[in-house]
Parts: structure tokens; C-alpha cells; sequence
């Protein structure tokens, strides 16, 4: 089962491949999870271990357990708020059961069987590393990277991973290396070791791809996360480290008239910066005309031409801003339960910084909220799922 649960974050991209089935809208990811729940049935029954999940099940966290509830009691008012139709009941199985339905049965594994977490870790190196190495390739060669994202008047050149846009790519990929920097920095102390060189490749592997992907939000969200890493260490030598890697990336980007101008150009009124402003505008007005039960899943994608007043937008399905974002779609209780789920895993992650896993959920939880002020990083498929599993390996 631990395999089953790391194979589900490294097929997380092919939420992508969509089909139908009798009419009802299906992907790849939705079906690999159910994959995952027959799985995990058989395995409980054989091993006689379904009233002991149950009851660990019970007997989590109890503040956890409580704000997991208000979560999930906001996705099921959202569900119904603005009117239930077929998409949007994918939308909550998507983002509220499937995640954490993989979060208990996550949290059961880690528990029971002691080589979970180091499978997962394994996973996620993999998974950077593949991520780093397909957009060094898409960024040098073109190879895969479709012709939008060459360099043109309107957008530069941008590495994409596995994703279908550079954003979507750095969403998800900037929380998993932030996950992975108390790893890192514990192997630094040894790193001419076969394992651990290995594994400092693979995730500045994906550090590259990070680069690459041109996602500022991303950037800025590891690169707070990887700090606050260094400080919870509260070693020197970690610094040395950290100014060396700064010092070599700032000489990159200087050099690279791409990676230069990226950086400077939200302050010469870039398109993208300045929509941003428009999709806020847009989300507070929604807020405002129902500020407690939101407009519903799909809120905001749903009710754009009604509120959008900018005639040089095209059609937007989220604000990129986090507040925003669990406002409009999910209402009060929604923002607010998931507030208290980041702010409790910073918590959490940072009283326990003696464990990686602790700490690791922490610098997660921080990049994504960083990321959050300029993007949405929750409700999307596989990133729900990314956001559970993690919280599952927390130690």
C-alpha cells in the first residue's frame, strides 16, 4: 500500500486526461484513486485491520479532526450554494472527498507500516527530479513544450513540466521542494555519500525546473519557505550554504535577459500584473454580494461575465488569490476552516521541527500560502491531493 499511495502523487499530472463515460465527465486521476480505494478495502480485510483504521481514524488530532470537519462541511455547502449540477459535484469529489479520503488512508499507512514516509520522500525526489529534467529539456531543446510558451510578444519563454502551464507547474512543484529542505539540509552534512548526493541532485533538479517555469509566485513561496527552513535549523554552516546558492543564482539571473526581465517587469505595469489587480477587484465584488455562502464550487469561473468589468480580460475560472479564491467558491466557512488548517500545520510544523516531516509539512504550508496571495493553490485536482498526502507524512 505505501507504493500505491507514492505511484498516486507521481501520476497526479494525468488529472489531465479526460474522457467520458455514459456521459458523466471522468479523468485519469479520479479513477487511479478509486484504483487506490479498492486497493486499500482489500488490504485492510486481509490484514483484519478495518475496525483499527476506523478507530485510529477517530482518535486523530482532535482540533485536526475539527477543523478537517468545518472543511468538509464548507465543500458540502458549497456544493448546493448557487444551485448542484453534474460539474460541480465533480468538482467536490475532486477537491474534498478523494484528498481526504488518501489523507486517513495516508495517515493510517504512516502509522502502521514504518516505511511509509521514506516511500513517499522517495516518491517526491522522484517526482521533482523528473519535473526538473523535462523542463531543462523543454527550456534548451523545445522538445514538448508547446509553441505558446517559445518566447512571443505576449509571454516569454517558459518551461511547463508536466503541466499545461508554467503556473500550474510551479504550484505544484514549490511546495514539494520546500516539503523536502529539511531532507536536504540534513544530507548536506554528509553529501559525498552515494544517497545523498543523489538526492541533492534530483531536487535542485527541480529547483531548475522551478527557475525555468518563469512562476514569480512560485519563486518567491520556496524561496520564504527555504529560509524559514534555514532558521528552524538554527545552524551556521546551513547559511554558508544558503548565500553561495543565492550568490550563484543571482549571477544567473543577471546573465539571463529572460529570467532578468521577468523580474522587472511587474514594475513596468506588466499585463499579467495588472489583470491581477482586475481578478481581485472582481472577487471582492462577488464576496460582497454573498459574503457568507460564496457563490458556490465554481463561483467564480461560473459568474465572471457577471461581475468581470474589464473588457480586456478574457474569461478567468479563478482570482489567484487564495482569500479570494475559498471565498467566492466555498464562502466563510470554507476560507476560514482552510486559514486555520495553514495556520494550525505552521504551527504544528514548527513546534516539531526535530522532525523533517514536521518541519517539512510547515515549509509547505508557508510556500503555498505565499504563492496563495498571487494564485490559487489549492483547488485544483492534483494539488488537493499533494496538499493531503503531505499533511498525511506529518510526524
Amino acid at each position: 500500500m505505501p507504493y500505491l499511495l507514492a505511484l498516486t502523487l507521481l501520476l497526479t499530472p494525468l488529472y489531465v486526461w479526460r474522457f467520458s463515460f455514459g456521459g458523466i465527465p471522468l479523468n485519469f486521476l479520479l479513477i487511479w484513486v478509486v484504483v487506490v480505494w479498492i486497493a486499500a478495502a482489500a488490504w485492510l480485510l486481509k490484514r483484519g485491520q478495518t475496525r483499527q483504521f476506523i478507530d485510529y481514524c477517530r482518535n486523530l488530532d482532535r482540533k485536526l479532526l475539527l477543523l478537517i470537519a468545518l472543511f468538509f462541511l464548507a465543500g458540502c455547502i458549497s456544493l448546493f450554494a448557487g444551485g448542484i449540477d453534474r460539474e460541480k459535484i465533480g468538482q467536490f469529489l475532486v477537491l474534498f472527498i478523494q484528498p481526504l479520503s488518501l489523507f486517513f488512508l495516508g495517515s493510517f499507512l504512516a502509522e502502521q507500516v514504518p516505511h511509509t514516509r521514506v516511500v513517499f520522500r522517495r516518491a517526491v525526489y522522484v517526482m521533482v527530479a523528473i519535473c526538473g529534467a523535462v523542463a531543462l529539456a523543454q527550456y534548451f531543446t523545445l522538445a514538448t513544450l508547446p509553441p505558446e510558451w517559445w518566447g512571443n510578444a505576449n509571454e516569454p519563454k517558459r518551461a511547463i513540466g508536466l503541466f499545461a502551464h508554467p503556473d500550474m507547474f510551479g504550484l505544484f512543484l514549490a511546495p514539494l521542494l520546500a516539503w523536502l529542505v529539511p531532507d536536504i539540509l540534513r544530507r548536506l552534512d554528509s553529501w559525498k555519500e552515494a544517497t545523498n548526493a543523489g538526492a541533492i541532485l534530483a531536487w535542485l533538479l527541480g529547483c531548475a525546473g522551478l527557475l525555468l517555469s518563469l512562476s514569480r509566485g512560485a519563486w518567491i513561496g520556496f524561496a520564504v519557505a527555504a529560509v524559514a527552513g534555514i532558521i528552524a535549523f538554527g545552524r551556521s554552516q546551513y547559511w554558508k550554504w544558503a548565500v553561495v546558492a543565492a550568490a550563484c543564482l543571482g549571477i544567473v539571473i543577471i546573465a539571463a535577459p529572460n529570467l532578468r526581465y521577468r523580474l522587472i517587469l511587474p514594475f513596468m505595469g506588466e499585463k499579467s500584473s495588472v489583470a491581477r489587480l482586475s481578478l481581485w477587484h472582481t472577487g471582492e465584488k462577488m464576496v460582497a454580494s454573498s459574503p457568507l455562502l460564496g457563490k458556490g464550487l465554481n463561483g467564480f469561473k461560473d459568474n465572471w461575465y457577471v461581475y468581470n468589468a474589464d473588457p480586456g480580460l478574457d474569461h478567468y475560472n479563478f482570482p489567484h488569490n487564495i482569500i479570494l479564491n475559498f471565498w467566492v467558491d466555498t464562502g466563510l466557512l470554507g476560507v476560514l476552516s482552510f486559514a486555520a488548517l495553514l495556520v494550525y500545520g505552521l504551527w504544528y510544523g514548527f513546534r516539531n521541527r526535530r522532525s523533517p516531516y514536521a518541519l517539512g509539512l510547515g515549509l509547505f504550508l508557508l510556500a503555498l500560502a505565499v504563492h496563495g496571495f498571487i494564485d490559487t493553490p489549492y483547488l485544483k485536482n492534483d494539488l488537493a491531493i499533494a496538499f493531503w498526502l503531505v499533511w498525511a507524512m506529518r510526524a
